[in-house]
């Protein structure tokens, strides 16, 4: 193929202006060479500066060449760095630059599913196994298969009991409340709700962390997801909802419509309504609200982490929780860049050496922690 044009496409690569067409011209380029050094040697970049080796390596590793079983995804938002999106068995990694002390090396601690009953028992889920629940009274309220427990449907109670269900970092689970409704909790989350609703009151449920709703439609018990910050309120529809509190506090419709409101401003006048494909974040003084892309925003049901232009501090957060290990990070400097990419079911020191590759830093396992430093 014409290597004075694919030359000149690689350069204005680095520098994330090619378009579509451009792109597929490279990668047309790459896939006509079987050994990929190849096609950097008829680049001829032996007298040039602008293209070294090191860019070549992340050159190689974005663009997708030949049949690859599984990818990663990293887009830096670094100032003097091409976009860089490493594959799997192309990636290089240098073992060498990180260390694992002597008698170090990162064990990943098993923590339960906690089902707190309203008879102050705390129970432990066994995630593995199946159960039948029954409540201080002896009476069946639901049945637990594997990840998932399932509320009975039962006739009308005339107070509300709750049930609270606490999600460790690295675990997800999923309810299906005596209504109908379906909720999927991300790995840190605690979730409160009442054992069974009460006819003609709204459905109330409480969250700290994330979960994706399923709402069972009932146009007379509207469904009322509370935070410590919003409250979204709807009769019957998809949605996701994330307030950790250390990272932003956002709601995402999928479908259907919800009104949103901040805690200290629940009249009915003062509601913002989403529409599906839209978001609806929360800052210091009003709610804003974007359209996205959905799915970025419920990956994580299927073991995705996704971060789309999000900061490294705020990664590190969703690392801690779907790996449920504890990061410390002496490199502050890294805190406020910005990264678009995405993990499927790698390994945590995978996707270190997948942002080291890029953000260019160190780390070393001490004490069952890890701990990020400046090279």
């Amino acid at each position: 193929m014409n290597s004075k044009k694919a030359k000149k496409l690689f350069k204005k690569y680095v520098k994330n202006e090619c378009s579509a067409e451009e792109l597929e011209f490279l990668h047309r380029f790459l896939d006509s060479y079987q050994d990929k050094d190849q096609a950097f040697s008829s680049l001829d970049y032996n007298n040039e500066t602008e293209i070294n080796r090191k860019i070549w390596l992340k050159i190689k590793a974005e663009i997708k060449v030949g049949k690859k079983k599984k990818q990663f995804v990293l887009h830096p938002y670094l100032k003097y760095a091409a976009i860089f999106l490493a594959l799997l068995g192309v990636t290089y990694i240098y073992r060498a630059n990180f260390l694992i002390e002597p008698n170090n090396e990162l064990v990943i601690k098993e923590e339960s599913v906690i089902l707190k009953l309203d008879n102050n028992e705390n129970k432990k889920i066994n995630i593995t196994g199946s159960e039948v629940l029954v409540d201080k009274n002896g009476k069946i309220i639901g049945t637990q298969n594997g990840t998932k427990l399932v509320y009975d449907k039962t006739s009308e109670v005339d107070k509300l009991v709750y049930n609270e269900v606490i999600v460790p970092n690295g675990k997800k689970f999923q309810l299906v409340l005596s209504d109908g409704t379906e909720v999927h909790l991300n790995s840190g989350t605690s979730f409160k709700y009442p054992a069974h609703f009460i006819s003609d009151t709204d459905r109330e449920v409480f969250l700290k962390g994330e979960a994706y709703f399923e709402v069972a439609k009932d146009e007379n018990r509207p469904f009322e997801v509370h935070t410590s910050d919003l409250q979204v309120q709807v009769l019957g529809t998809h949605f996701n909802v994330n307030s950790y509190g250390n990272t932003e506090t956002y709601a995402v419709l999928i479908e259907g419509s919800v009104a949103i409101n901040k805690k200290d401003m629940i009249e009915k006048e003062n509601s913002t309504i989403l529409v599906p494909g839209q978001k609806a974040s929360l800052t210091t003084d009003e709610i804003e609200i974007n359209n996205v892309n959905v799915d970025d925003y419920i990956s994580w049901r299927t073991g995705n982490l996704v971060f789309n232009n999000e900061t490294f501090k705020d990664i590190i957060y969703k690392i801690e929780r779907k790996y449920n290990v504890h990061i410390e990070n002496r490199y502050t400097q890294l805190n406020t860049i910005k990264f678009k990419g995405k993990f499927g079911d790698e390994s945590i020191l995978d996707l270190l050496n997948t942002f080291k590759e890029s953000a260019e830093f160190d780390y070393q396992i001490k004490d069952q922690k890890i701990i990020i430093m400046k090279p």
